[in-house]
């Protein structure tokens, strides 16, 4: 017997919020040439389906507001500045943020002076990749009625956040002050 091609097929089964799945799946042939290891050509072979595949259903999930299953690319999570008016009767409200930040880092939600919190009740706001954070921060950007100023800190830096916030205490206490 002559091996002349190889066919590979794969396909998972994702389930997605309402009651729905995603069925992503492919198949693919390879034409063996002489010289060719028929065993690394399959191997290859099932590498890029599994690949191809588990990069739909991380689009799937993404597009229902969860976080991507299979990519290893780094992960954000998406916070917001949270001013409880009922606390601060009579102050003015200092402006607010939404904040891109590395999954690694847990900033205390009262380490500042507004309090941080995660940005989408919803949906997801961890373990998101850079464009889907991103996605999601603009959104509740655009649905905010405080309009919020967008903080940009997945590189890990917090010198940005950490001056907004200064300001945004020194103009609460100025306020008190007077």
């Amino acid at each position: 017997m002559k091996l002349t091609q190889i066919t590979v097929s794969y396909g998972v089964t994702q389930s997605l919020p309402s009651y729905s799945n995603t069925k992503p799946a492919i198949t693919l042939t390879a034409d063996l040439e002489s010289g060719d290891d028929p065993a690394a050509v399959e191997a290859a072979l099932w590498e890029h389906a599994r690949q191809a595949v588990h990069a739909q259903v991380d689009l799937a999930l993404e597009a229902n507001d969860q976080a991507a299953k299979y990519s290893t690319e780094p992960r954000y999570q998406v916070m917001k500045t949270y001013w409880n008016e009922w606390d601060h009767r009579g102050e003015t409200k200092p402006p607010q943020y939404v904040i891109i930040l590395p999954n690694e880092i847990n900033p205390s939600r009262d380490a500042y002076a507004q309090r941080l919190v995660h940005a989408n009740y919803s949906g997801e706001s961890r373990r998101l990749r850079y464009t889907h954070a991103l996605a999601v921060a603009q959104e509740i950007i655009r649905n905010a009625d405080d309009s919020p100023t967008l903080l940009d800190c997945s590189d890990g830096d917090l010198s940005r956040l950490e001056a907004a916030l200064a300001v945004a205490v020194e103009a609460a206490d100025a306020h008190t002050a007077t």
